[in-house]
């Protein structure tokens, strides 16, 4: 059973990109799940190990390296040794190794987790990293306790968020301490600051309203979800975040797969991810990710 196991881990680093790969790594991760147990592990980079449940549909993903491809991809082009780096909403840490191997020792990730069960695998994940700091909490507009909904649903471990944003009433519900990333980054006494990754489910305008001077200080680049379904699920909307005033004088692109869409002025990206690159920062930036085999359309 274990050799069999072994064996379909093995078949996640040959597989080359091909139409319905993730269906396929899926598949494979439910049948490893079902002859090895839920738990495996990998190494998202060379070097590094990380535990995941194959029970759980993102964790597959993660496990079959189909997780958010493009965002990894656009976080190893940005960040650079010796950086600090956010993690909002770091789940279990996959985006949190993939800094922490490329910031190295001198640098620094705080990764952000408001749900007490993923905080405490996220703990395990980053452990072998001394340089990467894990936060039980919650990123918002204010500092203040705050409720946390679970997710309801077996093998969807994403789908928590603070009952300010919505609340199913479905889902174990938990105080968290929320913090607003200025307060934080005060507290911290952070000197430089490179990017910041939001994936909050709906959470994001009002992260941003809490981090206005942050932003303004440190000038780091955002790669934030943008799900207008869930922005209206907490009176917000997709718009609203493109055109949100703590983003001044940034530019935004959306991110889908390896392309870079820029949208009209005033409009906002039509893609589940956007980059806001300082505009100060424009060409280098752009540079960078265009040798990292990003396409500008």
């Amino acid at each position: 059973m274990r050799n069999d196991l072994a064996l379909l881990s093995g078949l996640r680093f040959r597989m080359q990109p091909l139409p319905g790969r993730a269906r396929l790594v899926d598949a494979l991760g439910k049948i490893a799940s079902r002859l090895g147990g839920q738990r495996a592990v990998f190494s998202p980079w060379v070097g590094s190990r990380f535990e995941v449940d194959l029970s759980d549909r993102i964790e597959r993903q993660m496990w079959g390296g189909c997780y958010e491809a493009h965002v990894r991809k656009c976080l190893e082009a940005l960040l650079r040794k010796a950086d600090v780096f956010l993690d909002i909403g770091a789940h279990i840490g996959y985006h949190t190794v993939v800094a922490a191997c490329r910031v190295g020792i001198q640098g620094r990730v705080f990764s952000f987790e408001a749900d007490p069960g993923l905080y405490e695998r996220l703990t395990r994940n980053v452990r072998q990293f001394p340089w990467v700091c894990p936060l039980q909490c919650a990123a918002w507009e204010r500092s203040g306790e705050l409720s946390f909904e679970r997710s309801s649903s077996e093998g969807e471990s994403g789908w928590g968020t603070l009952t300010a944003v919505r609340d199913l009433r479905m889902g174990e519900h938990v105080p968290v301490q929320a913090v607003s990333l200025d307060d934080w980054c005060e507290t911290a006494r952070l000197s430089r600051l490179r990017a910041i990754k939001i994936d909050a489910e709906g959470s994001e305008v009002s992260i941003l309203q809490g981090a206005r001077r942050t932003i303004e200080r440190f000038r780091p680049m955002l790669l934030m979800e943008m799900n207008n379904v869930l922005l209206r699920q907490a009176g917000a909307s997709v718009t609203e975040l493109a055109t949100h005033h703590a983003l001044e004088n940034y530019s935004l692109f959306g991110l889908t797969r390896l392309r870079l869409h820029q949208p009209a002025d005033g409009e906002a990206p039509r893609a589940a991810e956007a980059l806001c690159i300082p505009n100060e920062q424009i060409e280098a930036t752009l540079d960078r990710l265009q040798r990292a085999g990003f396409k500008l359309c």
